[in-house]
């Protein structure tokens, strides 16, 4: 089943499926980035992106599903400082700046070359003292469908170069899940 497909269906069964409390990585990030222009890329039913539309933040969400969307867009009771984009994030463009950009349980349903890929475009829509955060599975493939899987220090790894500094880096286990997070800012 496509992205697309596995997530309209689950938005449609269960409409609050990743609940409605931001990730703390995403509160985290705001010590760096206060305010400003988000990218929340995978949105899905948008619980960062309402997190920060209560804080001094516009967002553009991007996502395939547009069950989620839907969601999101009832939940921001249509709130001006909301961008909903209906598309696969690998097709999504813009010239665009943003000081901040999300990609919080998106890059592990992508195939490693278009992780580089995306990881490329987001540096380049960042700007100057932007922030990028991640978070990604790094041993949990339940259904064994996750094109990528991250092993320790992989996410770290792609921001150890020139113009970018690792605010903060953590790899969690809970149970049988173990997740890697990401903060690093623009110079």
């Amino acid at each position: 089943m496509d992205a697309k497909n596995r997530f309209d269906q689950k938005y449609k069964m269960t409409p609050g499926a990743f609940g409605s409390d931001p990730m703390p990585i995403v509160k985290q990030a705001l010590k760096y980035v206060p305010q400003g222009k988000a990218l929340d890329l995978g949105v899905g039913n948008g619980r960062n992106a309402l997190f920060l539309l209560s804080e001094p933040f516009s967002v553009t969400g991007v996502d395939v599903s547009e069950e989620g969307l839907k969601i999101l867009r009832k939940n921001s009771k249509d709130n001006p400082k909301l961008n909903l984009v209906v598309s696969d994030v690998l097709k999504f463009e813009t010239e665009e700046k943003f000081d901040l950009i999300l990609a919080i349980g998106l890059l592990h349903f992508l195939k490693i070359e278009d992780i580089h890929l995306l990881i490329k475009k987001m540096e380049g829509w960042t700007a100057k003292n932007g922030v990028n955060v991640i978070a990604a599975r790094m041993v949990q493939n339940f259904k064994n469908d996750l094109p990528h899987i991250f092993a320790p220090n992989e996410l770290r790894n792609l921001y150890q170069k020139d113009g970018w500094e690792i605010k903060e880096y953590s790899e969690v286990s809970r149970g049988d899940r173990k997740v890697a997070s990401l903060i690093a800012q623009k110079l």
